[in-house]
């Protein structure tokens, strides 16, 4: 079964949330699917202070990022002045209309270099939408679907998804139940949390 694309036609860099950066490291195969994607990958400074903030966790995926960072895969950048803008409008105001420091940032520095955002999260998407209806949005999952991926992890690609899916709690575009379902099978389906229960079954 082929996952339906979210991918535009043309795109810049992809900006990763700090949860696609957590569903990329918790998936085990972070490196290989950054070098099938072969495209610019950058994150804000806020996505990383947000990560770092859960070293008292005991969370390694700060560690982790700095690593593809020190290997040229991920690059880091801070807000200029458009998308410091943009995330003072995401980040001031009631909680039903605000977002994390790391998700507005993603949003606002997509806008800014002309980037997709890649975002999982339905009210970051829905912000992302009304704030800067410019910003292309991906989900983590486009990033296993995309073909370059698919064909670099070949029959490991179903391992990977389901250890995003179990160790990271990663959630899945409506749009991609499916192709997740027929990729992971209904036995592994049950033991995934995040998603649905009426995709998991039992």
């Amino acid at each position: 079964m082929t996952p339906p694309s979210s991918w535009p036609d043309a795109h810049g860099p992809l900006i990763l949330d700090a949860s696609a950066v957590i569903n990329l490291n918790g998936s085990g195969a972070a490196r290989a699917i950054l070098e099938a994607l072969e495209g610019p990958v950058v994150v804000a400074e806020d996505v990383i202070g947000e990560l770092e903030r859960g070293i008292s966790n005991g969370r390694r995926d700060a560690e982790l990022l700095h690593d593809l960072v020190a290997a040229g895969l991920v690059g880091r950048q801070a807000l200029g002045q458009v998308g410091l803008q943009i995330f003072e409008r995401l980040t001031i105001g009631s909680s039903a209309e605000t977002l994390e420091d790391g998700e507005a940032a993603s949003i606002g520095l997509a806008l800014e270099i002309g980037g997709v955002a890649v975002i999982d999260e339905t009210k970051g998407r829905r912000l992302a939408a009304l704030t800067a209806p410019a910003v292309p949005l991906l989900g983590s999952i486009d990033l296993f679907g995309h073909s370059h991926v698919q064909k670099a992890l070949g029959n490991d690609l179903a391992d990977v998804v389901f250890r995003a899916l179990q160790q990271a709690r990663m959630q899945v575009l409506v749009t991609h139940h499916d192709w997740v379902a027929s990729l992971v099978g209904p036995e592994r389906l049950k033991l995934c949390d995040s998603l649905p229960r009426s995709i998991r079954g039992g």
